[in-house]
């Protein structure tokens, strides 16, 4: 069997594993990396030959894992093309957000290769991608050799699949992003049963642990009091978060309190853009769906956000403005929103949720009250009056239980992927502390390793 990293560098980026066993080929994941552009933003497909793969399984519908698959699936016209029932739609809803926008950058940042796809690959890919219900095997052959291919529910957002691949008794598993907490809205995840002979295992997490005592309901809890504390002090508040998904789970999550008295029902909530269109798949898909559930009631009272974000001129209406995106990147509503919103004392910004070390949101979470903050884009420095804070509501399992679930598999091999260094090296040196004889591997981008 041999493995292939196809990721460019040692992070989050943009996702992307080749497998081979038998006569088989597997791609699993083709992600755009979220903070480059242009074929940069791409995995490493140079080391995949065209028309040589059997499958391509998207574990997810964020970008960052299915961004490249039209780039991918031009070169493979033979591959099945495998993604679990609930991402379906989602699928294509993200893709073709993801071909306007690079239509936009290619004005504004003058990148000539971009879009990467137009509409019609992406219309294309409709008649070639199956969707699989959650732990149904599919059986496919070549010349006598057999492969099982099953999707079970990774719990990270609606569609999160851990995928698995069999032959001749070798069980490979792909983790994907993974959540084994149910929230308001999302069932955790529930892995296969038994163990498996290689693991490729996300390590988001890896670098820092919930502190002792913390819950993801008792952060809900600390949100919903923070949230309530600065609406009845007058102030608004801003909480930035990724449009599929954890939007959807925050606006849950404020009805719910609505209703409960512990947010003041009255306070308007602001939503923008693409979360929106998703709520209105998730209200569809929940209706066929038994992993997640969302509902028109969940909206109550959410209007949308117009009109022009002014840097330094704080929003006339008082609310809850949960805005794209969750790392504040640059001329996304919610990088807008906090460059109006930060100089106000009575103002709070909540995240929800990861951020890269060299995102905007990462800056703000590590100033300090009073520093100057930069919008460079925008022209504009600002001053960190507001309130900043973060609460614990991530979709990415912790690492003590990401650790239990590698221990629990009982692996020959585990690959440790998506995460920092420090968050693989973590998961390195436990694993071999607690199972010596599990070959652990940290591979380097664009390496081809024999397992």
């Amino acid at each position: 069997m041999i493995y292939t990293d196809l990721n460019t560098e040692i992070d989050v980026g943009s996702s992307g594993h080749l497998i081979e066993f038998g006569p088989f080929k597997a791609l699993v994941d083709c992600g755009l990396h979220p903070k480059r552009m242009g074929l940069s933003a791409l995995p490493n497909l140079s080391k995949v030959a065209p028309e040589t793969l059997d499958f391509i399984a998207i574990t997810h519908t964020h970008l960052d894992h299915c961004g490249g698959l039209p780039v991918a699936a031009r070169r493979q016209h033979a591959a099945h093309i495998l993604v679990a029932d609930d991402s379906y739609e989602l699928l294509f809803r993200m893709l073709r957000n993801s071909r306007t926008v690079m239509a936009k950058q290619r004005e504004e940042f003058n990148i000539k290769e971009y879009p990467l796809f137009d509409y019609s690959a992406i219309d294309d890919l409709r008649a070639r991608v199956t969707s699989m219900p959650f732990a149904h095997t599919r059986r496919y052959e070549i010349n006598g050799s057999f492969a099982d291919v099953s999707f079970y529910p990774a719990g990270h957002i609606p569609g999160a699949a851990s995928v698995m691949f069999e032959y001749k008794k070798q069980k490979i598993l792909f983790s994907g992003d993974i959540s084994f907490h149910s929230s308001g809205i999302l069932k955790g995840a529930v892995p296969p049963p038994g163990r498996v002979d290689t693991l490729v295992v996300e390590t988001t997490r890896g670098s820092y642990s919930r502190p002792e005592g913390s819950t993801y309901d008792g952060e809900v809890e600390r949100f919903t009091a923070s949230v309530s504390r600065v609406l009845r002090d007058g102030g608004s508040v801003l909480v930035p978060a990724f449009a599929l998904g954890r939007m959807q789970e925050i606006l849950y999550i404020i009805y719910k309190a609505k209703k409960a008295g512990k947010i003041p029902a009255e306070s308007p909530v602001f939503a923008g853009g693409l979360g929106l269109d998703i709520a209105e798949y998730f209200i569809r898909g929940a209706k066929r769906s038994n992993m997640f559930s969302f509902s028109k009631q969940h909206m109550e009272g959410v209007k949308p956000l117009r009109g022009e974000i002014v840097p330094g001129k704080d929003f006339d209406t008082k609310g809850i403005y949960v805005l794209g995106s969750g790392m504040m990147v640059q001329n996304t509503p919610s990088y807008l929103a906090a460059a109006a919103m930060l100089e106000n004392r009575a103002n709070a910004v909540f995240f929800v949720g990861y951020s890269d070390d060299d995102t905007p949101a990462h800056k703000l979470l590590h100033s300090a009250p009073g520093d100057s903050f930069a919008f460079r884009d925008l022209f504009y420095v600002g001053t960190v009056n507001c309130k900043v804070d973060k609460f614990d509501l991530t979709s990415h399992a912790d690492r003590e239980e990401i650790l239990k679930f590698i221990l629990d598999k009982d692996p020959r091999n585990v690959v440790l992927t998506h995460g920092s260094m420090e968050s693989r090296e973590w998961f390195m040196y436990e694993i071999l502390d607690r199972s010596p004889k599990t070959r652990v591997i940290i591979p380097e981008p664009s390496e081809t390793l024999e397992l």
